[in-house]
């Protein structure tokens, strides 16, 4: 693990769940306050100096994504690897009727560009590409902070990209929260896994201080993105809960609800997830939970009062039923959903 200017810094599931550090975990108590849902989808629209092949096919697969996005609408929506500065102009015109506000992509700029603050190690090399990802909101955005991660495993794909997080607060009908949306480092098949875990868990840690620092205790603090942390694959690691402690918070994702149908990278099931397995060499019948939304802790800082589960969401006109292949996924991820009470 090693950062882009110095070297890098370096429970149980269930008591993860029941909150961190002796602060609240939501209630299943009768809903109340001011709804906020809650969209994180990675959509794998990347550039030429990532991959030449998707990029020929992000223009087909654009309009796909915006159909999803627009079909569950939520009320914030986290993109993750939108690498291609053409689908992420079209997708916040396309949509700009039912997501009005929306931030800039994270580490496209170093300064500037219209965030409220930009922090962390961004690089302006000709050689690192912006870190895609966005947030749209249906309601206001009255503060928007980028931050690009100091920590990167040195010798994969992610140390050429400014990927990080950002951080904007919204206003519904007067009713503030904050929302973290972000896309952690990548495994790949000649670096360990510990070693990006590590990263992984770093760069937790940034989010921990750098919201801790933004946000403080006045609102509560909500997070989604494609953490790449694996809730199968790295249980004898304790992978999960690790992660959960390093940013203080509770991370929840689809595999914690035994009625979902599938994975948030599902191969088996995903036509795209099965051509991108060919061009970067996984496997075909991978399956596993990497993406995630919950909430962050700090003390005094209030939490949701109800979080619904977390689930899977497909397109509901895609036609695919269970036992079949989901021809028409535009992504080799399925995007995560919940619902929060705040206030």
């Amino acid at each position: 693990m090693v950062s882009r200017r110095t070297a890098a810094a370096l429970t149980s599931a269930a008591a993860a769940l029941l909150g961190l550090g002796g602060y609240p975990a939501p209630t299943a108590a009768a809903t109340t306050g001011t709804g906020l849902s809650v969209f994180a989808w990675n959509v794998d629209l990347a550039t030429p100096i990532v991959d030449s092949t998707q990029n020929e096919k992000a223009a087909q697969r654009t309009p796909t994504i915006e159909s999803v996005v627009r079909r569950h609408g939520a009320d914030v929506v986290v993109l993750d690897e939108d690498f291609n500065n053409s689908s992420t102009a079209d997708i916040t015109a396309k949509l700009a009727d039912l997501y009005p506000y929306h931030t800039p992509v994270v580490g496209q700029t170093c300064s500037g560009g219209g965030w409220t603050g930009i922090s962390g190690a961004c690089s302006n090399s000709l050689f690192v590409i912006n870190g895609g990802t966005l947030i749209l909101s249906k309601y206001p955005i009255t503060a928007q902070y980028a931050h690009v991660f100091s920590n990167s495993t040195y010798g994969t794909w992610d140390y050429h990209a400014n990927k990080g997080a950002a951080l904007v607060q919204i206003d519904k009908g007067g009713v503030k929260s904050w929302v973290v949306g972000t896309h952690l480092q990548a495994d790949e098949s000649d670096t360990s896994t510990d070693t990006t875990q590590a990263t992984r868990l770093a760069q937790l840690g940034e989010i921990r201080g750098w919201v801790d620092g933004i946000a403080g205790s006045g609102a509560p603090v909500l997070i989604g993105g494609d953490l790449n942390v694996e809730y199968y694959g790295g249980r004898s690691r304790g992978d999960w809960a690790n992660a959960q402690n390093a940013v203080g918070g509770v991370l929840g994702t689809p595999a914690t609800d035994p009625g979902q149908p599938l994975r948030t990278m599902d191969c088996p099931v995903s036509a795209w997830c099965q051509y991108m397995s060919g061009v970067e060499s996984f496997p075909k019948d991978y399956r596993d939970d990497l993406d995630y939304i919950g909430y962050l802790n700090a003390p005094g800082r209030p939490v949701p009062s109800e979080m619904t589960p977390v689930k899977v969401d497909f397109d509901p006109q895609s036609g695919w039923t269970a036992g079949q292949t989901d021809t028409n996924a535009p992504s080799d991820h399925y995007p995560v959903e919940a619902t929060f009470q705040l206030g």
